[in-house]
């Protein structure tokens, strides 16, 4: 079996998958008509800001045909190649949500300017890569319109985010969008095995918990808790069901509480809905948790496809409503009252 099999290239971009997203940037390169502003889109920890650290990259790699053109690959040697790699090239910049904040702010793309107004350092491009553009507020996300309306030369924007739906038109009109898609199963488990050394019961195992994302399962070898914590969210949500309101609100408030991990345990009740939905119409063999299958079945033959479908649109509900900026107790107090009582 070879790595050809599940679509991982052993080129030297070194990612997973995603062949199709990097056969488009490869053309920009050996055209030479690289654009000054990607967005990069698709599922949290499928890759995008790997892909766009990658590109970067390439975009200063000086280990081509000619050191003044980038080549289509990057040389992974070069002193430039060096120093992406390891995070200290001055003429990459990284933007993102400051963690005590809510939003990417106005002050920082203004910052991103006046960076972009100067001359590079040292490499041949002048590169900002924007992580998490949907938690960029409006102001700030005007403010980065006139950097795309008149970009400096050197200057190319790289820009992450989940989905292209949540941006402003005026942005989504000024940048080359990069969809990137799910890996398979199988893609993911011959890549822990091949590149990471993962035992093969535990690489299918996390494979099938990663949902098609690759970022993920490299999370949960790299963090021996990150498993431990999943099975623990797990069990309180599957507790719910047979739970009070009161401890139901016990345990709004404690989430509530955890606004760092809130994102991430919601989207982790949502994919245990959609194994509740699958396993309501006898799909077992597409469920992702197969971990607490058992448990998953019981469930849903009590609570059925149509309450399933519904707790589904619940979450996606409030995950809409925190992204919003609505309370997270009230929104979670409400979603506590939407859970099916099972008994």
């Amino acid at each position: 079996m070879s790595s050809t099999d599940f679509q991982i290239p052993m080129h030297d971009w070194n990612i997973v998958g995603h062949v199709h997203a990097i056969n488009t940037l490869r053309r920009a390169l050996v055209a030479q008509r690289v654009r000054h502003a990607y967005l990069f889109t698709g599922p949290e920890n499928i890759g995008k800001a790997l892909l766009a650290q990658r590109f970067a990259q390439t975009l200063l790699c000086t280990g081509g045909i000619d050191a003044h053109d980038a080549p289509q690959n990057p040389c992974n040697a070069c002193l430039s190649c060096r120093k992406v790699m390891h995070g200290n090239h001055p003429d990459i910049h990284y933007i993102s949500r400051p963690p005590e904040k809510q939003f990417i702010l106005i002050e920082q793309v203004r910052a991103l300017q006046a960076d972009a107004a100067r001359k590079t350092l040292e490499g041949r491009r002048n590169i900002f890569i924007i992580q998490g553009m949907h938690e960029m507020n409006v102001q700030a996300a005007n403010c980065l319109l006139k950097t795309l309306e008149e970009p400096e030369p050197d200057v190319v924007l790289l820009l992450t985010v989940p989905d292209p739906g949540s941006l402003l038109p005026t942005i989504l009109s000024r940048v080359q969008q990069v969809p990137m898609q799910l890996l398979t199963t199988k893609q993911i488990k011959f890549a822990l095995e091949d590149r990471w050394r993962v035992e093969p019961d535990e690489a299918s195992l996390i494979a099938a918990l990663a949902a098609g994302r690759m970022g993920w399962a490299v999370q949960a070898v790299e963090d021996e808790d990150m498993l431990a914590e999943r099975q623990a969210q797990l069990e309180t949500l599957a507790k719910l069901s047979t739970a009070g309101k009161v401890q139901r609100f016990d345990v709004a408030q404690r989430l509530s509480a955890e606004s760092d991990k809130l994102h991430g345990i919601l989207e982790l009740w949502l994919l245990w809905w959609r194994d509740m939905v699958l396993a309501a119409n006898n799909c077992l063999d597409l469920i992702v948790n197969v971990d607490m299958q058992g448990v998953i079945q019981n469930q849903a033959a009590k609570v059925g496809a149509a309450e399933s479908q519904r707790m589904v649109r619940a979450i996606l509900g409030t995950m809409e409503a925190l992204d919003q900026n609505v309370n997270a107790r009230v929104a979670l107090e409400v979603l506590m009252l939407d859970l099916p009582m099972v008994r």
